[in-house]
């Protein structure tokens, strides 16, 4: 890979993941198969536009795969594909590499902030 290929990589793996809500939709199916009102329930706040929007972009990129039934109503089932189940598998072992404090809200306080031990953590007061 050129030193030109690997950005364009990265910008497409952000714009891929990036989008609020993709990650929680994966972490989800990497449980088993949901429908999309079972995924919507079991996501606080997800709305079905932007659970829909996000669904057709992980299907697009190859990670997700949608199964229509014919029952009446049609029954709709999504789950990882093997490129989304290795994703989500790389993505459950950066959870254990993320660091996430509680904080007091202080406006002299940075959302960035370094521990003792020099690390960088990510404080979930952030705005």
């Amino acid at each position: 890979m050129s030193d030109t290929d690997w950005q364009a990589t990265w910008h497409s793996l952000r714009e891929l993941l990036g989008s609020k809500w993709s990650f929680h939709v994966l972490r989800l199916l990497r449980g088993g198969s949901y429908g999309f009102n079972e995924m919507q329930r079991e996501l606080d706040g997800l709305t079905a536009a932007v659970l829909s929007r996000r669904l057709k972009e992980l299907e697009c990129h190859g990670l997700v795969d949608r199964s229509v039934e014919a029952t009446t109503p049609p029954t709709t089932t999504y789950r990882l594909t093997d490129s989304g189940q290795e994703v989500t598998r790389l993505l459950s072992e950066l959870e254990d590499l993320v660091d996430v404090r509680d904080c007091e809200r202080d406006e002299a306080s940075p959302c960035r902030g370094v521990r003792e031990d020099a690390c960088v953590t990510v404080a979930d007061c952030c705005d």
